[in-house]
């Protein structure tokens, strides 16, 4: 609730406050001898001189005159442990204010917050709403409800059982167990979600095996995991709640290494019972157990396992392992989605999701009022479709391993993102696979050594190739060490990896803060460059020609570092939309900063990367065939051998496909660009009222995080608006023509792309589209209805599709 303040009171509202107030102070002050002596304040003077005046209530309500007389009472209301029984209500006591309440709010404006000296706009936004049941927990009971038992009482009531379990009510057990584990992951309080099931609370007190062995292992993979997205450090609070009841997990010491061999004993022993048991019914729903305790096993190893790569020897073998246990875990969950029938079912309206072994408020009492109240388990098909999920992005994000530079292994979690980036959990496992700390990356590789060989794959400086001789030069080598010792103290490429393990929303706000770390790295990029050229000139002055030749034109650590800089740009910038940020006025210059900068940047430092490469190309041919030429008489074998790099020399185009895409890119932000100018030209866009709106605000906002750069420079907004002016002195007609252009362009472009993925086909049919809805809206289609089309963005969460109503 947000509003202005009432700074001076009237009269009659601090006397109904007072009043209130007094009977507070005048209880504590019985219940505490101690505190009485302090209550001696100007304020608190002001405040009974006002409250004579003003009422003609008691001056102080002792405990004896409110009904207890009860010494034993007393204690125990001052010692607190009565407040712990719900059931108990006192009968006498309490002051009707309800008239001097409401009396109170009458003299108040909606929107008007009361300002009291201990209570300001914080505490009234951190405030409990008495009486909402999202906020007040003591709106969930009614005065004649029971206490929620404990595990003990349950226990002594006969309320859960212990041993001899049916299995219909097992496979209960282990759905509800399941579907609270789900509810964890997506971000609920573990008390209120996982701890409600007694079971968990005392598993050893268990007496059936199966039961006691799966709640054993539920309470050991709630730890791992924890492990797991403490060590990833991807997670925020409105991702997942990592702390909950620790004294209920502490209370028996977690054992995660022997968990496998205690499902497997169980697994064998009740498939040994399947076999002894004649009618096939019973066999059905005691294979269904078994299948459930087979899923937890080869989930937990898998989990457990990922925990466990920190001190792996080999990255490959223990990456192979983890996948074999998560294929035997896919492929028993459509046999654990057939039989979720055969297990007891939770009681339609009752918050717990099994009939027997949860008490959905037993934690209530124990939670801060910060914590949101409502919570709603999922459903149990909903959660096997979750974890069903999960398995299958767990061993998506396996392959990471096979990513051994830099470049590819930052596409792969742009695109793991993409695709995974609800799961907190999902994102945490992918982190620890790929680096299990800030200075390692794939297991036993260190991140200098890690960069070094990335920049050898992107575009292959000679001085980084070992088997050049230039790279033994001791000034290259000491100019290298600089420039990578600073690279991982700025730590800008590894929080890129890292930063692509948070949600969407957190992303975009981390992306704007490393965007504004890339401007020392490329001040410092372009300095070894320069360095490299001036020691190619000496080196040419010494008659060393290769050394001069490997070194002259030097571009290769500013094109990687800009590159990587134009990537995180271009992400920050088009991810407003997946996120909604932008208003529909907004998308003009949206798509003109990437239009004219940013995608054809990327398609400049991308050319030139293939520039370099080729032309070290051409220079290994020429050096091979000096040598050939030079070796006398086994000329004509060696000049065969030299002649094959000349047959790849037209497969010497690694980024082909990415340049095809960022034109693709290009023609579309045009195209874009063109059709807001020209619905805005044609009156068909919604734009704020100019006493409410200062579009130079809301530009430099949008484009702040760039301004520290100085690759690319800065654009104003006054060099904007010149620019859109320009484009503006055309009719409206001819910017939907050009418009249309654009679109053509772009799909020309993707159709000539082979054996497209489906984001390229998406981007086919929007280009497809907008193109036929520019050259209608360019013959005058609806021109008399001023109407703003509607932007589609299911198809993509960058380019929408223009709709006309």
């Amino acid at each position: 609730m947000h509003g202005t303040y009432v700074g001076e009171q009237p009269t009659d509202f601090q006397a109904a406050t007072a009043a209130a107030a007094a009977a507070a102070v005048a209880a504590a002050a019985a219940a505490a001898a101690s505190a009485s002596a302090m209550r001696t304040t100007a304020e608190q003077r002001e405040m009974e001189r006002e409250r004579e005046s003003n009422s003609n209530e008691p001056d102080e309500w002792s405990l004896s005159e409110c009904g207890f007389a009860d010494n034993d009472v007393q204690r125990a209301i001052r010692g607190g442990s009565a407040a712990e029984d719900i059931t108990q209500y006192p009968i006498h006591g309490w002051v009707d204010v309800t008239q001097e309440f409401h009396d109170a709010c009458a003299e108040l404006l909606p929107g008007e917050l009361a300002q009291d000296m201990l209570f300001g706009l914080f505490e009234a936004m951190s405030a409990i709403e008495i009486m909402d049941p999202k906020m007040d927990v003591g709106m969930g009971f009614d005065k004649f409800d029971l206490p929620p038992p404990s595990f003990e009482a349950a226990v002594a009531m006969g309320a859960i059982k212990l041993d001899g379990l049916e299995p219909a009510e097992l496979i209960g057990i282990f759905d509800a167990l399941f579907a609270c584990l789900v509810s964890w992951l997506e971000g609920n309080s573990m008390d209120q979600v996982l701890f409600t099931c007694l079971y968990l609370h005392a598993p050893s007190q268990i007496q059936d095996k199966p039961l006691r062995c799966f709640c054993i292992a539920v309470r050991n993979l709630i730890v791992v995991i924890k492990n797991i997205i403490i060590l990833a450090a991807v997670n925020e609070e409105e991702d997942f709640q990592l702390y909950g009841n620790s004294a209920l997990l502490g209370a028996e010491k977690a054992q995660p290494s022997t968990i496998a061999g205690l499902l497997k004993d169980v697994e064998d022993e009740l498939v040994r019972k399947c076999k002894q048991l004649p009618e096939a019914a019973e066999n059905q729903c005691l294979m269904a157990v078994v299948h459930r305790l087979r899923f937890m096993r080869h989930l937990f190893q898998a989990i457990y396992q990922v925990e466990l790569m920190v001190g792996a020897s080999s990255a490959e073998e223990a990456v192979n392992e983890i996948y074999k246990n998560l294929n035997v875990a896919s492929e028993l969950l459509p046999l654990i989605k057939r039989t979720i029938d055969r297990g007891t079912q939770p009681v339609e309206g009752s918050e717990a999701p099994n009939p027997m072994g949860f008490s959905p408020r037993i934690h209530d009492r124990s939670q801060p009022p910060t914590f949101p109240r409502s919570i709603k388990i999922r459903e149990r098909p909903a959660s096997y479709q979750f974890l069903e999920e999960m398995v299958a992005r767990f061993k998506y994000a396996c392959k990471v391993i096979r990513y051994k530079d830099y470049y590819s292994a930052l596409n792969f979690f742009i695109e793991y993102s993409r695709k995974s980036g609800h799961c907190i959990l999902s994102r945490s496992v992918l982190q620890s696979l790929f680096s299990s700390s800030i200075r390692l990356a794939h297991g036993k590789q260190s991140m200098k050594q890690f960069l070094r060989h990335s920049v050898m794959v992107f575009n292959s400086p000679p001085v980084l190739n070992p088997k050049h001789p230039v790279s033994s030069d001791p000034k290259v080598v000491q100019h290298l060490e600089t420039f990578f010792r600073y690279c991982i103290n700025m730590n800008t490429f590894n929080q890129f990896i890292r930063l692509c393990g948070f949600n969407r929303a957190r992303q975009r706000d981390k992306l704007a803060h490393l965007i504004e770390n890339f401007d020392p790295l490329q001040v410092d990029a372009a300095r070894l460059d320069s360095l490299m050229n001036q020691l190619a000139n000496e080196r040419a002055m010494e008659g060393n020609e290769s050394h001069a030749t490997a070194l002259k034109h030097s571009t290769y650590f500013s094109t990687w570092v800009l590159y990587n800089c134009f990537r995180a740009m271009l992400i920050y910038l088009m991810s407003g939309f997946e996120l909604e940020l932008y208003a529909v006025h907004e998308f003009l210059y949206i798509y003109w900063y990437p239009y004219e900068f940013l995608v054809g940047f990327l398609v400049s430092a991308l050319t030139r990367t293939e520039n370099l490469l080729l032309a070290q190309e051409e220079y290994a041919e020429h050096q091979s065939r000096i040598q050939s030429n030079s070796g006398g008489g086994g000329s004509g074998s060696k000049n065969r051998k030299a002649a094959k790099p000349k047959k790849n020399k037209k497969q010497q185009r690694p980024y082909r496909q990415e340049i095809v895409y960022y034109r693709a890119l290009l023609s579309l932000c045009g195209g874009m660009y063109k059709a807001m100018g020209a619905l805005t030209k044609d009156g068909r866009v919604r734009l704020p009222m100019s006493k409410f709106d200062n579009e130079e605000i809301r530009y430099n906002r949008r484009f702040s995080p760039f301004v520290p750069l100085t690759s690319p420079p800065p654009v104003s907004y006054a060099e904007f608006r010149n620019i859109r002016d320009h484009m503006m002195q055309n009719s409206a007609e001819d910017l939907y023509s050009y418009a249309a252009k654009y679109f053509d362009q772009a799909r020309n472009v993707l159709e000539s792309i082979q054996n497209p993925e489906q984001e390229i086909l998406d981007l086919l049919q929007i280009a497809r589209t907008n193109f036929v809805v520019m050259n209608v809206l360019g013959r005058g289609h609806q021109k008399e209805v001023k109407r703003q089309p509607e932007f589609d963005f299911s198809k993509h969460s960058y380019f929408p599709i223009i709709k006309i109503k």
